[in-house]
This record gives C-alpha cells, structure tokens and sequence, in this order.
C-alpha cells in the first residue's frame, strides 16, 4: 500500500516537524512565498485535525486557510488539497476513528499527482512530528515514504531540541527519506542566549552538508528564504 506507482517525476517536498507547534505552517507559508517567485508551486495537506465547520456546515481545514491569506493560489478543488479533515484536535489516527473513517495513502496520492500536475512544485505538510500514527500500522513516515518527495525537517532553539532533531532525522534515515533541509524555527520567541546559539551552532554542524535555514520569531525572512529554497531548488 506504502509504494504507489507515479505517473511522472512529482516536484515538491515534504515539510514535517519534530513535533506539533514547532511552526510547520508559518515555514509552509515563508516557502511557498518564496518557491512561488521562482515558478509555480502550491500546497497540500493530506490531514487536518482541528477542523471548524463553515456556516454551510463543510469542515474549514486552519492551515490551509493560513496559507491563502498569506498569498497561496489555490489550484485544485478544496478536497484535493485537503483531503482529510477532522474536527476533533488530537492526533489523526484517532479523530480518523472517532469519524469512522480510514486515511487512505492511495487516495492522499491521487491528490497530490492532480496538484502535481503542469510542473507545479508542491508543499506538503504534515500533521504533528514524523511518526504520528495516520491509521493501523500506518505512519507519517508512510506517506512521506508514499509520495516519494524529500522532507525538510521544521524544529526550534529550544531546550531539548538537539534531542528532538536527531531522533527524527534518525528515524527518517531508517525509513528511507532523503532530508533535503533543516529549518530552525524560533517559533516561540526563546531568547536568543548561550543554549539558543549553541543549539544552532550544533545543528548546523551536525547537519552539515544539508542546507539550515534560521528563522527568528516572526521574521518574514525573505532574502534568507528566497536563497534557501534556490538552494534546495537546484536539488529537486
């Protein structure tokens, strides 16, 4: 089920983080900003929990909302670009049950081929860290593993993310996925003392050769972004 068959060579990447609120959204956001003045590029997020129903009762997924407020096109029909959405705010294996529903990794990428399509370069974002549980015996690992894109790992400065970071790289090693970026983001506004620049410092030691991007607490980071993701461009 894990290994789809695709049409043609799909262009994008996989943004996931070492957990929830790390800022996976605000990166989405910055990069498709930033992607998009390179040529076309567009969004996908397979799960949404957390869902709000409209006054027309459909299920309004937040983090795809964000997105077209901050600039994105939207390309395809709502469902594609967010194919699974939940109202209960808990991990997606669960609010998947409580609906009485299966999250389908075949279905997620049929969605994304349609988004794919005309050389679009597209962004999918996960839901929570890298092995959230999606179903039985199904992961996040799974559908980044699924779609074949490579991932770029979204963490913070803060206290005990050296642990976090490796842990989840570690993993996505052993599953196979190719780690194109990390991106620190400094989403809760740690101050910027000896722990913060030491955890940058050894990221990016850790990490080098993969491209680190530092985003400090709402910074819009254009220039910075916009070299970083010609960077990883060049590599897709």
């Amino acid at each position: 089920m894990h290994h789809v068959q695709k049409s043609f060579i799909m262009k994008g990447f996989f943004i996931t983080g070492t957990g929830t609120d790390v800022g996976k959204t605000y990166i989405s956001a910055l990069l498709m900003r930033a992607f998009s003045k390179m040529g076309p590029a567009t969004y996908f997020k397979p799960v949404q929990t957390g869902c709000a129903r409209d006054e027309a009762g459909e299920l309004g997924a937040p983090d795809f909302e964000y997105l077209l407020k901050n600039g994105l096109v939207q390309t395809a029909p709502y469902e594609v670009h967010v194919p699974y959405r939940f109202e209960p705010a808990c991990s997606p294996h669960l609010a998947a049950r409580l609906a009485n529903q299966t999250i389908s990794l075949d279905h997620c990428n049929e969605c994304l081929q349609i988004l794919g399509r005309d050389n679009m370069v597209v962004l999918a974002e996960g839901a929570g860290g890298v092995a959230v549980p999606l179903g039985k015996d199904v992961y996040m690992y799974d559908c980044m593993r699924a779609f074949g894109l490579p991932a770029i790992l979204v963490t913070t400065p803060d206290l005990g993310t050296l642990n976090h970071t490796l842990l989840s790289f570690s993993v996505l090693l052993q599953k196979g996925i190719r780690v194109a970026g990390i991106i620190v983001n400094n989403s809760k506004n740690n101050n910027e003392n000896y722990i913060y620049r030491e955890n940058i410092s050894f990221l990016k030691e850790y990490f080098n050769p993969i491209p680190m991007l530092e985003v400090k607490f709402g910074a819009q980071n254009n220039d910075a972004t916009e070299s970083y993701c010609n960077d990883l461009g060049q590599k897709i």
